[in-house]
């Protein structure tokens, strides 16, 4: 069909030629929207696709950080059950109460570093033992004479009224130190300070239980998983519901007496670590009270 004959057939039927116009006009723009949405994609579509890369890059973020939270955070320590050998190698440190555990107790395979009136200002200085072999030596002849596995430490109550917590924490801290250089491969446990009975809690002197939780609470603060020094809450075990020595574990509302020295000992020996790196009718008499700088010796 030449020129002049389609002029002639658009103008006699101009509603179809309308039509195909249309539909070519139609077909271009398609074409041309389409290549546009490939080089500049549409507000949705970048909405969808940042969404995705945004989750993308969250869960490479949480995967990274519970990664370094893995290889960073100390590892919880498993307490596991023992019979008396574990402590064919432990060493006790501690006042009148320890001191009590090793004359009455049945851990009698343990070594001891006891006195009445330890107290920890005074334990690197004042001379000490075992008490089954009226020992007196300095702590440190004592951490120089054997290594041991474990050392337990329990001190605090003949100084409640020294101090405050900080500055005691301070001082345990300072020991502690000095026990880990003189024992690098042991395990430290710092066992709480016990609490008194009802009977002895003075909430406006020095002996109460107030200030034992107080002083508890900074001691928990030293435990240091990564160097093997745990924290030991053995209050969980003598403990009454009001938050006392239970009344019925002791004589004198400070001391256990000799039969529920059990107690205390079995509570160490279901609560005890192990690490990779780390190879009774007699009741205890209470001690005289004596002054010494104006703090009563109780234990």
């Amino acid at each position: 069909m030449n020129t002049a004959n389609l002029l002639k057939f658009l103008r006699r039927y101009p509603i179809l030629t309308a039509f195909v116009v249309a539909i070519a006009v139609t077909n271009i723009w398609k074409m041309i929207k389409s290549m546009d949405t490939i080089e500049n994609p549409s507000a949705d579509e970048t909405l969808v696709n940042t969404a995705v890369t945004t989750e993308v890059q969250t869960d490479v973020m949480d995967t990274a950080l519970m990664t370094t939270a893995m290889t960073t955070t100390e590892p919880v320590p498993v307490f596991q059950s023992v019979d008396n050998s574990y402590f064919d190698d432990a060493l006790f440190i501690g006042d009148s109460r320890t001191e009590g555990l090793a004359l009455y107790g049945s851990l009698t395979n343990a070594d001891y570093f006891s006195s009445v009136g330890l107290s920890i200002y005074g334990v690197t200085d004042k001379p000490a033992g075992n008490p089954n072999l009226s020992e007196s030596v300095t702590l440190t002849e004592k951490l120089a004479s054997r290594q041991y596995g474990k050392i337990y430490i329990m001190l605090g109550l003949n100084e409640l009224g020294t101090g405050t917590a900080e500055s005691w924490a301070e001082t345990y801290a300072d020991v502690v130190a000095q026990v880990r250089q003189a024992q690098p491969d042991a395990i430290i446990y710092l066992e709480s300070i016990l609490l008194v009975a009802a009977s002895q809690d003075d909430p406006t002197g020095s002996i109460n239980n107030a200030t034992v939780r107080e002083r508890n609470e900074a001691l928990a603060g030293l435990e240091n998983k990564a160097d093997h020094i745990y924290y030991l809450e053995v209050n969980e075990a003598v403990a009454d519901a009001n938050g006392c020595l239970d009344s019925s574990l002791t004589n004198d509302g400070i001391h256990l007496t000799g039969t529920a020295l059990s107690v205390w000992e079995d509570y160490l020996k279901t609560h005890t670590i192990s690490t990779d790196d780390t190879p009774a009718i007699d009741v205890f008499a209470p001690s005289t009270m004596t002054e010494s700088a104006g703090v009563p010796e109780l234990s």
